[in-house]
């Protein structure tokens, strides 16, 4: 079943084959939506960060407590990577698997901001 523009907001982890340009095969994994519902709906886009199950410590890696899920569930530890920024065609998203708190989307935001973008 696709899922509509309309029915994915920011804090949302959807599942979806981001094609990562260093990705040698493709992969359905869970991304992050960080862009808001305005930009979807005008553009049929979503920009979202990965989520990965590699534990290795990394300047650019969020540690994911599962305690930070308001809505839904992870099925494993894993970590925001925030130096994954990606902007998907809504075509390309599965479905929506859960949703993070506001505050942990505040330090994922923060995080960006600060270490990747300076915006």
């Amino acid at each position: 079943m696709l899922v509509t523009k309309f029915e994915i907001h920011s804090r949302d982890i959807v599942i979806t084959n981001p094609m990562y340009p260093d990705q040698k095969e493709s992969k359905v994994r869970p991304v992050l939506i960080i862009s808001n519902s305005i930009f979807h709906q005008n553009s049929g886009f979503f920009v979202c960060v990965g989520i990965t199950t590699n534990k290795t410590p990394n300047a650019y890696l969020l540690p994911f407590p599962r305690n930070q899920i308001e809505d839904g569930q992870l099925d494993f530890d894993s970590q925001i990577m925030c130096h994954r920024i990606v902007t998907l065609n809504s075509n390309f998203i599965k479905k929506k698997i859960a949703k993070v708190t506001k505050e942990f989307y505040g330090e994922i935001t923060n995080k960006i901001d600060k270490d990747i973008l300076e915006l």
